[in-house]
């Protein structure tokens, strides 16, 4: 695959690769299908070394699927009486390192706002009266190559917080994922 890919990038033209990208997608459904090549009409049969060496039926050879694995995330967007927020830094290895997200409760399914509010997460985060409601009446799935992650934002609305150290307003400073950018943007208009 990796000798296909040099090669493909020779012959690609950087101004317009979606016109090469559809030409190869043509081509393959016309003549290099799988399990049935029509090699006896093919113009490049002249060059091709999958029939020089007789392996056209090998051909393409098929990727593993990835196996997508499902995750539901829960973000705590915390808003104080005095316009502040709370954004940890994502370490370690994983997804988004080295970016900024809100406090986060990761579950092994969808939960509902009691089950929020039970856990040891919330209650060590936000031990005084807090107000909790959801923000997004459908979860927002977010796909990545391997993961798909089933979200929700809640916003946690209480008088101060004395860990709570980022005004809304410079929330912009902090480099977020997508996900969160996204969320940003529509929470903004509402706000």
């Amino acid at each position: 695959i990796k000798e296909f890919k040099a090669l493909a990038q020779t012959l690609i033209d950087s101004s317009q690769p979606g016109t090469f990208n559809q030409a190869i997608m043509d081509f393959g459904a016309l003549h290099c299908k799988p399990q049935n090549p029509l090699c006896e009409s093919c113009p490049f049969s002249d060059s091709c070394v999958a029939l020089e060496k007789k392996i056209t039926k090998e051909l393409p050879v098929k990727v593993k699927k990835i196996k997508v694995r499902k995750r539901y995330f829960n973000f705590l967007v915390l808003k104080t009486d005095d316009n502040k927020t709370i954004l940890t830094e994502r370490k370690g290895k994983g997804i988004w390192q080295g970016l900024y997200q809100f406090p986060l409760i990761e579950c092994e399914k969808t939960i509902q706002q009691k089950e929020i509010i039970s856990s040891e997460a919330f209650t060590d985060l936000f031990p005084d009266e807090t107000t909790l409601s959801l923000f997004n009446s459908k979860e927002i799935v977010h796909k990545l190559s391997h993961q798909h992650l089933y979200t929700q934002f809640w916003i946690v609305e209480t008088k101060t917080l004395k860990n709570a150290d980022i005004l809304w307003e410079n929330i912009q400073d902090f480099p977020v994922p997508v996900l969160i950018a996204n969320f940003l943007e529509t929470f903004k208009m509402i706000k």
